[in-house]
């Protein structure tokens, strides 16, 4: 069986240049917010910001690269089974935008879970970049609204991510249980394994 990353939980992984991670999307429905931090300088880390500038476009796709705040590439897509577009529009959802939808105090999410998993390896950053949404469903609508659908990956689905540097890879099976970006509100257990 492989390792597990319990709904609304996360994991820290230390990758070697040239290793990489297949993530399993276990029950098909469950969004990944992903981070990735360059090793050992963790000041530069995957930027969605420049990644859309370097693609020319606003969603990754298989065979891409995933640059960091240096214009370097930092990951690459080798594999995506899903045929899904991965958000780099949003941030990760914190204690404020629990706050704003009205749940109590201490509501898990992915801002927490960033320093939580970072925490298990030692690291301790100051901020939270902007993640890659893997499998968040967020059409653009009218070529300027943004909507939160649920997803439409499929029990299985799989991302090779390959490292082209050493790195940390962080992610965080969403807690979202608010918006549909979970498919039925439920967060649900992703897979992982380091593969060469």
């Amino acid at each position: 069986m492989l390792p597990a990353i319990p709904g609304g939980e996360s994991a820290a992984i230390a990758l070697c240049a040239g290793q990489a991670v297949k993530l399993v999307n276990t029950h098909g429905t469950q969004t990944v917010d992903m981070w990735c931090l360059g090793c050992p300088d963790t000041t530069q880390y995957l930027s969605v910001e420049h990644t859309r500038r370097m693609l020319g476009r606003l969603f990754p796709k298989e065979r891409d690269s995933l640059y960091s705040n240096r214009r370097n590439p930092l990951l690459n897509v080798e594999r995506d089974t899903s045929g899904c577009r991965h958000d780099m529009l949003l941030a990760c959802c914190d204690p404020w935008l629990y706050e704003f939808y009205g749940c109590p105090p201490g509501h898990r999410n992915c801002r927490d879970n960033y320093f939580e998993a970072l925490a298990r390896l030692q690291l301790r950053p100051q901020m939270v970049p902007n993640p890659v949404n893997l499998w968040m469903n967020v059409p653009l609508e009218d070529n300027e609204r943004i909507s939160l659908r649920e997803p439409i990956s499929r029990p299985g689905d799989y991302l090779v991510l390959r490292a082209l540097t050493d790195c940390y890879l962080i992610f965080s099976a969403c807690p979202m249980d608010v918006t549909p970006v979970n498919g039925a509100n439920t967060p649900r257990a992703v897979h992982y394994e380091i593969i060469k």
